[in-house]
């Protein structure tokens, strides 16, 4: 691809996360929205007037599309894999919101697909590029607090009013762990650069069958041990405490937040130093993975070095597991 080409975009599905991206792709001089496509007309009149769309189309329409490079799946979670499929099948790179798919078998799938075609696919694992996350690693990364041993993660909020049906229906795909608790279980993945080899969790379910509170417990290779409680029900403290041998580092809002603070105390029980440490994330998160994937794309890559398909499928696979100890079973799986 020339790089002084824009990347032209398509969406598909016009609710609330899909008006954070189109914004995203306003604000980025390398990409553009081209299209977008929804199943209810009206919503997608309204979206692309206020977003100055060129194009409204059906989902075979934009797929098709020889004007279209790549397509942002948008819609609810019960429809990534499939919505995803019939993009790649007809030769589009794909980058897919979170949750990747409903479980590791459709995201194998997918895997394939995309190796098969020579196509890029992407889990929009936006929060992995923002310029605070990338610190926090790397301050990880270089002992700062020495050898990790555990990590307590608390992410949840009540719900307003226009995620409530998404987030409670089984049938949606609905629950907390495949909404908030991923965010948590892919910090810790990345912050350690290892996945989970010992699992346990329990769950407290809505009227409707859904989990509404989750808690997880994981082991890892080097030995970190990881707590997450999180909930879409239950307003809490959305922070992560990250503990090493040599210090503990605090991350207040840690699924977006920009300051950090890392607290030294040298193996002892007394804090020795405290430093705070800010990365300058734009307003608008998404700006970050949609250069990322325009980047990669520009360069031939079938795949990011910073959410590998190869993770995100491993990680379907922790919430698998989970799911199979509460007997947890979507619907339509």
């Amino acid at each position: 691809m020339d790089n002084k080409r824009k990347l032209n975009w398509g969406i598909i599905g016009v609710g609330n996360i899909a008006v954070t991206m189109a914004e995203a792709l306003r604000i980025s001089p390398v990409n553009h929205l081209f299209a977008v496509a929804s199943k209810t007309s009206s919503k997608a009149r309204k979206f692309a007037q206020k977003y100055d769309v060129e194009n409204i189309l059906s989902y075979q329409e934009i797929v098709s599309s020889k004007n279209i490079d790549i397509i942002y799946i948008a819609t609810t979670h019960n429809f990534h894999y499939s919505n995803a499929k019939l993009a790649l099948e007809n030769g589009k790179h794909v980058l897919v919101e979170k949750p990747f798919t409903v479980n590791a078998k459709e995201a194998q799938e997918l895997a394939l697909i995309a190796e098969d075609k020579n196509l890029f696919l992407m889990e929009a694992m936006w929060t992995r590029f923002l310029p605070s996350v990338k610190l926090l690693k790397k301050k990880i990364m270089n002992n700062e607090i020495g050898k990790v041993k555990q990590i307590n993660i608390s992410f949840g909020g009540v719900a307003g009013k226009k995620y409530k049906k998404r987030l409670e229906d089984p049938s949606l795909a609905g629950g907390v762990t495949l909404d908030l608790g991923i965010y948590a279980i892919s910090f810790a993945c990345y912050m350690l650069g290892e996945l989970p080899v010992k699992i346990k969790s329990m769950a407290r379910f809505n009227e409707l069958g859904a989990d509404e509170i989750s808690n997880y417990m994981f082991m890892f290779p080097s030995g970190c041990l990881t707590s997450v409680c999180t909930s879409y029900n239950l307003k809490m403290t959305n922070e992560a405490t990250i503990y090493g041998t040599k210090g503990y580092i605090t991350f207040p809002d840690f699924s977006a937040g920009q300051r950090f603070t890392i607290f030294n105390h040298g193996g002892t029980n007394n804090i020795k130093d405290v430093k705070e440490f800010t990365g300058e994330n734009h307003e608008n998160g998404f700006i970050y993975q949609v250069e990322e994937v325009a980047q990669c794309i520009q360069e031939g890559k079938l795949e990011s070095n910073i959410i590998p398909l190869k993770e995100t499928i491993a990680i379907m696979e922790v919430m698998d597991k989970m799911r199979r100890e509460w007997g947890f079973v979507y619907p339509f799986e």
